[in-house]
């Protein structure tokens, strides 16, 4: 079976026990620049939370999945994602995410970040 975004949600939720938001972020350091898939401690049916419903949020996901798969990142993600002990938490300063590194090319980055 091909992992899609539903096998995502499913994963998150398995993790944590609520379906959190996902996004890409920029990070540069020491002149280099990385793409880090960030687990956000947004959860899907509270406020605030970007998608307006489980479906958008779902065609979130299976975009993200698309992009892992198409940088062959799927199989690096989900292993940091096992691994991981650190848990997304909102109400702090600042909002805790759980950072998933993707391991790609300059010119990946490039493409992905524009």
């Amino acid at each position: 079976d091909e992992f899609n975004g539903y096998a995502l949600r499913d994963l998150i939720f398995y993790k944590w026990g609520e379906c959190y938001d996902v996004e890409f972020q920029r990070v540069d350091s020491y002149g280099f620049q990385s793409v880090y898939l960030n687990i956000m401690p947004f959860r899907l049916g509270r406020r605030p939370f970007r998608h307006e419903t489980e479906f958008d949020y779902l065609c979130h996901l299976q975009a993200v999945v698309e992009i892992l798969v198409k940088y062959n990142q799927i199989e690096y993600v989900l292993a940091q994602l096992n691994e991981t002990t650190k848990k997304p938490r909102a109400g702090t300063s600042p909002l805790i995410a759980v950072p998933l590194r993707l391991d790609l090319t300059p010119e990946q980055v490039e493409k992905i970040l524009g």
